[in-house]
């Protein structure tokens, strides 16, 4: 007889570091991507071992692919909304007087 390990609700929840309570949550509103798809034996909830490693190990990659992802595309970070910080004003006419020389130099040209 072929005899399949399952995990039970406590293995699960110690397993993805969750309370039993947020893993029946998860399960009622069917939210599969923090939980597994369980299985029912009688009145109870299963999951086969093989099963639960394959979508840990899915999940695993999926984070690995998407943190590459964010990582190669090296753009530009997002401007902020709204007023500017001192630091930040600073900065930037730190990098305008260097680009374009200091300021005393350019009005004295222009005189």
């Amino acid at each position: 007889m072929v005899q399949k390990r399952f995990y039970t609700v406590q293995e699960i929840a110690t397993i993805l570091g969750k309370s039993v309570a947020a893993i029946h949550g998860h399960l009622a509103r069917k939210q599969f991507d923090a939980v597994p798809p369980p299985m029912r034996l009688g009145r109870r909830l299963a999951w086969l071992v093989e099963y639960v490693d394959s979508w840990i190990e899915a999940k695993a990659d999926k984070a690995v692919a998407q943190a590459e992802a964010y990582f190669s595309s090296a753009q530009a970070p997002r401007k902020r909304r709204g007023r500017p910080t001192k630091a930040e004003a600073r900065r930037r006419e730190r990098l305008t007087v260097e680009r374009l020389g200091s300021p005393e130099n350019s009005q004295n040209k222009s005189l």
